[in-house]
């Protein structure tokens, strides 16, 4: 289950900003929120990936094991993708709002670029 905040996905850290953006004609809702130190905003990554697993039934998921930068799920009715900056001790959520798949999300390389608006 996952609890939302003042309707936000992430319930932690501070809010710094939510948004649509569209890339390659697939829209996505983000939320971006920071926290004081970056320890504190690793923890905080860990607590909403596991929520995000709750969302539903997972039909594909990809995530970085070297320094656990990103995590990416595939659902049957969005994608959700959650990243850890650890330079801006911040964490980014990026949901598509209709059914993706990851290769067409990492087509878009949202995940990739710190300034996405």
């Amino acid at each position: 289950m996952i609890y939302l905040k003042e309707d936000r996905w992430i319930a932690y850290g501070q809010l710094q900003d939510k948004y649509h953006v569209t890339r390659n004609g697939h829209e996505y809702y983000v939320e971006e929120v920071k926290f004081k130190k970056y320890n504190e905003a690793l923890s905080k990554y860990f607590k909403v990936v596991e929520s995000i697993t709750h969302y539903g039934e997972t039909i594909d998921s990809r995530y970085d094991l070297y320094d656990w930068g990103y995590s990416t799920f595939q659902f049957k009715d969005t994608l959700i993708d959650v990243r850890y900056f650890r330079s801006t001790h911040s964490i980014r959520l990026i949901k598509s709002l209709k059914p993706l798949s990851i290769a067409e999300y990492e087509k878009d390389k949202l995940g990739y670029e710190m300034d996405i608006k």
